[in-house]
């Protein structure tokens, strides 16, 4: 199963920096299209250089009206030391159970998520994708922005 450009994204709702507080990708898109980052691991050098660029440049996309949300498979207390550390502000979602990352195609062999990004539409229709050929690749701020222009 794999979520693909043009289809229905994979509804979801997953806890964030605490088991009960949960965040559905139904609820997030009501405000305007929504980015899911899909990323090995909180704490690793390349996820924590990705989501602190993410936080960084964070107004470039909400400028855009675009919803920015991390999805890992890290539990949520650790999503929320990392936020808490790195100063990310952006939701970071805990697909402990890998089920959102099967259903978007995503699932490394090794079992956490290819690292990839979705853009999502107000109507839940994913309009670009891209899923990064190794753990050490990273997309580029200017180019997911790019897509998200296209896609708007």
């Amino acid at each position: 199963m794999s979520a693909e450009v043009g289809e229905k994204a994979p509804n979801f709702e997953l806890p964030s920096d605490d088991w009960d507080r949960r965040v559905s990708l139904e609820e997030a898109r009501q405000d305007g299209p929504v980015v899911l980052f899909f990323y090995p691991g909180d704490w690793s050098s390349v996820c924590t250089d990705q989501m602190s660029r993410l936080q960084d440049e964070i107004g470039r996309f909400e400028d855009l009206g675009v919803k920015v949300m991390g999805v890992s498979v890290d539990s949520p207390w650790s999503h929320k030391a990392f936020a808490d550390t790195r100063e990310i502000h952006f939701p970071l979602l805990s697909d402990f159970g890998r089920e959102v990352t099967e259903a978007y195609g995503v699932q490394h062999e090794a079992g956490f998520p290819k690292r990839a990004y979705f853009v999502i539409d107000k109507e839940g229709v994913v309009r670009a994708k891209k899923v990064e050929n190794s753990p050490r690749d990273q997309p580029e701020v200017d180019d997911v922005l790019d897509d998200v222009e296209k896609a708007l």
